[in-house]
């Protein structure tokens, strides 16, 4: 009851207004906080502020950046990032940019090619095209010099090891390995380069979480572009501006004292100080929201919920329009990075790799990087990039009932939940923590490891349970709003749904693979963890390796 920063006073009254057996006794409880503070059991706000603006200064790279554009069979959409791009004066720190091609397609490919050559002259810096030939050439230029990890190489790299999976994570994996030792832009090719401000107004720093986020939500495209406030800044000057930066150093550019920390939730960054860095900025998205599905929202608070349901009755039709924000109003300090359509990371620091196939390999990279730097930080932006698909996701906005199956959240949230034996290892022990515990799940019995997928199921099937139930106990107060209705169906027909699978004892675990083998599946599934395994093994000498190549 008492994580928030408040006085003395103000902490009894939470704590006698939450446990009424307390009301008769404000004195003595006020007596055992200030008991508690004088134990040092307590740290004051002046104290914390003090803990994490005190460091040495760390020198700014102003030297060494570099920009990524992921792209995948999408020329147009490249071809007007790149246009956007060369209309804006890029910072002069930014050494290049480099095209990641992930293009299937032999046409799309050589139309990249072509939209790049014919842009390259109106940009203030050299442009760089990491087609598939070239991606092959440093695969095996790492497999020359690291032929004891070739097939890791392979499993992080080759389209080959996957098939007709998707994999953005090796796109991703390309960057990392092509910016070791660089502060990093990530850019997916369907944005629109400009900053958008927030249509709600700005709050100062604060601390939170990525289910903190806001939204706000427009009937159509057209009311979209009506309620669009472009930022004189670009985008990425703006993004570059704090990456890597200390708190020490960030911290007094927005807050001016300890008094500002009062309502600030101290339990966040307990452990931080003023040397703790921002190793990775994001963004919110102007637009389209980036998510696979309409689920998303179960995770809004009770005022974006009611924003959304005011729109219009067809609340699944304004959610396909893909025209909404979904962001911070202020700049916020958090844990865990979800990544965003663009992104900053700082490679100076040692940062894992990206699960190369399928899909939450973002979320996935967050988990993983929080389990290597838990002293760091997420710079999260008040402001949002102008998100812009051009094919068609309307089937996007569609509410169907919330289901958990097996996908990679289940394996972030297992990793997430890091073994007391691994703090205060040196960040290369673990990231051997890591591969460690992934060995564990291959070596496991298949009944064994069945069973662990299944608590994991109940488990997030239950969190989302309780999400539901607590919009239940509290959408009666929107009945008047015109997407009362449908949001309420949603979240029934979700309550029944997880109640379902949450009571179900003959479950198919691998739903999607079209096999009713379960022995074959799960031999596959341990397969991948450990080659997985063996990949974060090797990460940290495959970077180096990398560096060295030019």
């Amino acid at each position: 009851l008492c994580s928030p920063f408040q006085t003395l006073e103000r902490h009894t009254q939470t704590i006698t207004g939450a446990l009424p057996e307390l009301r008769a006794h404000k004195k003595h409880t006020e007596q055992t906080l200030q008991n508690l503070a004088e134990a040092g059991l307590f740290e004051s706000s002046e104290a914390y502020w003090q803990r994490l603006t005190a460091t040495a200064a760390i020198p700014r790279h102003d030297s060494g950046w570099r920009v990524f554009i992921l792209t995948c069979d999408r020329p147009e959409a490249l071809k007007r990032l790149l246009s956007g791009l060369s209309r804006q004066t890029l910072p002069a720190a930014v050494e290049g940019i480099w095209v990641i091609d992930d293009s299937r397609g032999e046409f799309n490919t050589e139309h990249n090619a072509q939209i790049i050559a014919s842009l390259s002259s109106e940009l203030n810096c050299a442009i760089h095209h990491v087609d598939a030939g070239k991606r092959n050439h440093l695969i095996e230029e790492l497999k020359t010099t690291l032929p004891q990890y070739s097939q890791s190489i392979d499993w992080l790299l080759a389209h080959s090891a996957w098939g007709d999976h998707p994999t953005y994570g090796i796109a991703r994996n390309l960057s990392l390995l092509l910016s070791v030792g660089k502060r990093v832009l990530v850019l997916d090719d369907d944005i629109i380069p400009e900053g958008i401000t927030p249509p709600l107004a700005a709050t100062p720093l604060r601390f939170g979480a990525a289910n903190q986020r806001e939204a706000g939500f427009y009937a159509s495209r057209e009311a979209l572009a009506k309620h669009t406030l472009r930022m004189n800044e670009s985008p990425l000057a703006a993004m570059l501006h704090s990456l890597g930066e200390p708190l020490g150093n960030i911290i007094p550019q927005h807050l001016s004292g300890h008094t500002d920390l009062v309502g600030f939730d101290g339990s966040f960054f307990s452990e931080h100080d003023g040397s703790s860095r921002a190793l990775v900025s994001q963004c919110g998205s102007w637009g389209d929201p980036g998510t696979g599905q309409a689920g998303w929202t179960i995770h809004l608070n009770d005022t974006s919920i009611t924003r959304l349901l005011e729109t219009s009755a067809d609340i699944e039709e304004v959610l396909g329009s893909r025209s909404s924000w979904l962001g911070y109003r202020g700049p916020v300090l958090s844990h865990y990075a979800t990544l965003s359509q663009l992104t900053g990371l700082d490679h100076s620091a040692l940062l894992p790799p990206y699960l190369p196939a399928g899909r939450g390999e973002d979320i996935l990279f967050g988990i993983m990087l929080q389990r290597l730097h838990p002293e760091s930080v997420v710079l999260n932006q008040g402001w949002a990039i102008h998100h812009d698909p051009m094919e068609d996701r309307s089937e996007r906005g569609m509410l169907t009932p919330l289901s958990v199956k097996l996908t990679t959240s289940l394996l972030g949230n297992w990793l997430g939940r890091e073994p007391v034996d691994q703090w205060g290892l040196p960040v290369e022990r673990r990231l051997i923590g890591l591969a460690e515990q992934l060995r564990r799940l291959r070596a496991m019995t298949p009944a064994a490891l069945t069973s662990l997928i299944h608590q994991e199921l109940v488990s997030q099937r239950c969190v989302l349970l309780s999400r539901c139930f607590e919009h239940l106990g509290r959408c009666d107060r929107l009945e008047d709003a015109p997407g009362f209705g449908a949001w309420k169906q949603f979240l029934e027909a979700s309550r029944d749904q997880l109640v379902s699978e949450i009571q179900s004892t003959d479950e198919t675990l691998f739903n999607s693979s079209g096999s009713n083998d379960l022995a074959s599946d799960l031999a596959r599934l341990q397969e991948q963890g450990g080659a997985f395994a063996e990949a974060l093994t090797a990460w940290p000498e495959i970077c180096d390796v990398a560096a060295t190549l030019g």
